[in-house]
């Protein structure tokens, strides 16, 4: 199912007018919830939601690998999460009585007396993404030929179909060996997020895998990548000088404004074949 709006639109082209259907993004509040934790919220492309919550608690640290989680239920766009970890926000949702809800099984209460609560609304509002106490340099030896990087931003526009019909998603592309995952997002960190759950549902091994995507690169993007062992980070759009310290600090490979058959590497260029 492709969440699309169709909209009758006005378009204005060298001084004539003429009326149009214009195909927009249908995008919606997602509702994350992990364990006893406060309800996350965001703007969404509702599918591959599971994708997204795995991705998320990834990045964010909240889980290690896929194992962690114990399961994951979809409850239209509100998503519930539970892990094997300990994550206790008693502070937050005990004065409402939500996690005594939780607790006796009443799951669809609980879902509707959270969305009453008002959520963090969590995407590129700092938080856990925007700080990390211990950096661990990346010691991949993964390598890219200059060629590639050309190729894989290439793929990444052939391959985002809700894109080209509306302009209006970011799109992520992770790649492992001569596998490729490709989702798209309102978000570009939940783009990003649904491309590395679905690698981590599917066992891959982050240390030999890239992401290419859409969209800038400032320290919260560079730190989720960090965090779950990503070495080589692709855009065609520009970093932030945030970004490039965390990704110097984390000796992560970061190569940006891929445009026609030029681009630019930030960081750890030892991992980029640029003869080739």
């Amino acid at each position: 199912m492709e969440f699309l709006r169709q909209s009758d639109v006005i378009q204005w082209k060298d001084g004539e007018c003429k009326e149009i259907k214009e195909n927009t993004v249908d995008d919606e509040y997602t509702y994350l919830f992990i364990d006893y934790l406060p309800p996350r919220k965001f703007s969404t492309y509702p599918k591959d939601l599971e994708d997204f919550a795995v991705g998320y608690c990834l990045g964010e640290g909240l889980i290690k690998d896929y194992s962690d989680i114990e399961s994951i239920k979809l409850d239209g766009t509100n998503v519930l999460v539970t892990t094997r970890l300990s994550h206790d926000p008693e502070e937050d949702l005990e004065q409402d009585g939500i996690v005594q809800e939780r607790k006796g099984n009443c799951e669809h209460a609980c879902v509707c007396r959270l969305l009453e609560y008002q959520g963090v609304n969590s995407d590129n509002a700092g938080g856990i993404r925007s700080e990390l106490e211990t950096i661990e340099p990346n010691t991949s030896d993964l390598s890219i030929d200059a060629t590639q990087v050309i190729k894989d931003i290439k793929h990444l526009t052939d391959e985002a179909r809700i894109w080209q019909k509306t302009a209006g998603v970011h799109v992520a592309q992770l790649k492992y060996e001569d596998k490729i995952i490709i989702r798209e997002d309102v978000s570009r960190h939940v783009a990003v997020d649904k491309v590395i759950g679905a690698a981590s549902i599917e066992g891959y091994d982050f240390s030999k895998c890239y992401i290419s995507y859409s969209g800038r690169m400032p320290a919260d993007m560079l730190i989720k990548v960090i965090r779950v062992g990503v070495p080589i980070i692709i855009s065609n759009a520009a970093p932030a000088s945030s970004g490039i310290d965390v990704a110097r600090a984390g000796n992560i490979t970061m190569i940006g404004f891929v445009r026609g058959n030029r681009f630019t590497v930030y960081t750890a260029p030892e991992r980029v074949n640029l003869e080739k």
